[in-house]
């Protein structure tokens, strides 16, 4: 009986799995070769590997590399073994005349520097880590403010340069990062240098919103921050101070006065009167406590959260507002929501309307008086874009109106009327409906007189069943500045026939009409 692999007499020798015997001269399969044979050298029978089969043998190296030295075999003490010629072995010290790894001239790693350059710094700069020349602020660009320092922030700052039409396909300017500092808001005065972000600086717009009013004194702010405490504190709330001190102050002295409640008293004076109003009341308190572009900025985020959209916020806020004023509006809400404003109104917005909406986010209008734009080509493009064609073309409207400056498009209006004998808001409201009538018809009312656009928005906050006490309470502590509100107190009689003071007072009660009243001037 045989068993695999198991050799017959007579049988040649077979290999593992039938494989043929090892061929003569060489140990079986399974065998180390013999050992006279160093393991590794090099067989004297056979060519070198990648040699043709039958020719010359195993060669030398070239003479560069020494002669050949058998398998195995230290290196000559000539050279190092596998160095260059002229290196130290590998892990040998390097020559004295040279620091290790260093190029010519150089310190060896991990060495001071010379004195003469600090260390990894460009030529002619200070080393990393260590103060900049004095001559600027670290990390600032040439001419700004070092970055953490107080950056101005809030209406009235000079405008960006209009360098070219943003709408149709440019590309909205740079925004301000999120958490960029300028932040929180302090109260500035008028005509501040511009925010961080905004375009080079340009002819600024006047702010309609703003008037000339002075700032309080650090006593003015101190005592009205003490008057409040008092009408908070304890059992019971005294509503009528609230009401002399806050509903009283320019929309630049009620900032101050939150500051120095905070100062004095380690308290969020937002807060304190939330927790002792409530309803209107509370709300038109609130926001009578924070800087205008805050104002604006909460506003709009209550106008898109939730579901729904009030189109008629977007419209009355973002409507008839100078570059400065847009530009304000965009950092607060970035600061105070984490979001881009812009972003937020196109997810909330479609169509046209979102079209003009994002196109006065850019806050590029020009606002130069002098504006070389031609009025006669503005009227026959207005003309050939509406009343001249079927349809309208609506991309033509919107980059006029929202592009050129405020003293050109009044020629224009007055231009379009004598040569076609129409005024061009009739001509809007039939060309449009909807939202986009609405901005647009807005956008032509504020331009051709400001006081009276304010004027005609207080009467549509009242007028119908009900009171739209959300837009009356905007539309009052925007437009509180009490040379602002002259121009459109005057501006309602003679439109209405009766005073504006009046007329909210027919249409509130309590403590909530009271403050209005006081804000408006009887």
């Amino acid at each position: 009986m045989s068993y695999p692999y198991q050799q017959q007499p007579g049988q040649q020798q077979q290999g593992y799995y039938g494989a043929a015997a090892a061929p003569p001269g060489q140990p079986p399969y399974g065998q180390y070769p013999p050992s006279q044979q160093p393991y590794g050298a090099a067989p004297t029978t056979q060519p070198p590997y990648g040699a043709p089969y039958g020719q010359n043998p195993y060669q030398p190296p070239p003479a560069q590399y020494g002669q050949p030295q058998s398998y195995g075999a230290p290196p000559p003490t000539s050279q190092p073994y596998g160095a260059p010629p002229g290196q130290p072995p590998y892990g040998g010290a390097p020559p004295t005349s040279q620091p290790y790894g260093a190029p010519p001239g150089q310190s060896p790693y991990g060495a001071a520097p010379p004195t003469s350059q600090p260390y990894g710094a460009p030529p002619g700069q200070p080393p990393y880590g260590a103060a900049p020349p004095t001559s600027q602020p670290y990390g600032a660009p040439p001419g700004q403010p070092p970055y953490g320092a107080s950056q101005p922030y809030g209406y009235g700052a000079p405008a960006p340069v209009h360098p070219q039409s943003a709408y149709p396909g440019n590309a909205p300017p740079p925004q301000q990062p999120y958490g960029a500092p300028g932040y929180p808001p302090q109260p500035q005065p008028y005509g501040a240098p511009m925010m961080p972000g905004m375009p080079g600086l340009g002819v600024a717009g006047v702010s309609f919103i703003l008037g000339a009013g002075a700032a309080l004194s650090p006593a003015e702010a101190d005592r009205d921050a003490e008057k409040l405490r008092k009408a908070m504190k304890g059992i019971g709330t005294d509503e009528k101070a609230l009401i002399d001190v806050l509903c009283r102050r320019t929309p630049l002295q009620g900032p101050q006065i939150t500051q120095a409640y905070k100062n004095h008293y380690g308290r969020d004076l937002a807060k304190d009167i939330k927790s002792e109003t409530s309803g209107n009341f509370e709300r038109l308190l609130v926001l009578l406590t924070m800087p205008l572009p805050e104002v604006d900025a909460t506003e709009l985020h209550e106008s898109m959260k939730g579901l729904g959209t009030d189109e008629d916020a977007l419209i009355e806020i973002l409507a008839g507002r100078t570059n400065a004023e847009i530009w304000a509006i965009k950092q607060a809400y970035r600061v105070k929501y984490g979001q881009d404003l812009e972003h937020v109104v196109r997810s909330e917005t479609s169509g046209h309307f979102g079209k003009v909406l994002t196109v006065l986010l850019q806050g590029m209008r020009d606002e130069n008086p002098q504006s070389t734009a031609n009025v006669a080509a503005d009227v026959d493009a207005l003309y050939r874009a509406g009343a001249a064609k079927l349809g309208t073309d609506e991309s033509m409207f919107i980059s006029i109106l929202c592009q050129r400056s405020e003293h050109h498009l009044r020629a224009v209006f007055q231009a379009y009327q004598q040569r076609f004998g129409e005024a061009l808001e009739k001509v809007v409201r039939k060309e449009f409906s909807g939202d986009i009538e609405r901005i647009l018809v807005g956008l032509v009312q504020s331009i051709e007189n400001r006081a009276r656009y304010v004027a005609i928005l207080f009467e549509k906050s009242m007028s119908g069943i009900g009171t739209n006490d959300n837009k009356l309470i905007r539309l009052a502590v925007r437009h509180r500045d009490p040379a602002v509100m002259a121009q459109i107190k005057q501006a309602y009689s003679q439109m209405y026939g009766k005073t504006l003071g009046r007329r909210i007072e027919g249409e509130t009660s309590g403590d909530y009409g009271r403050a209005l009243v006081i804000l408006v001037g009887v």
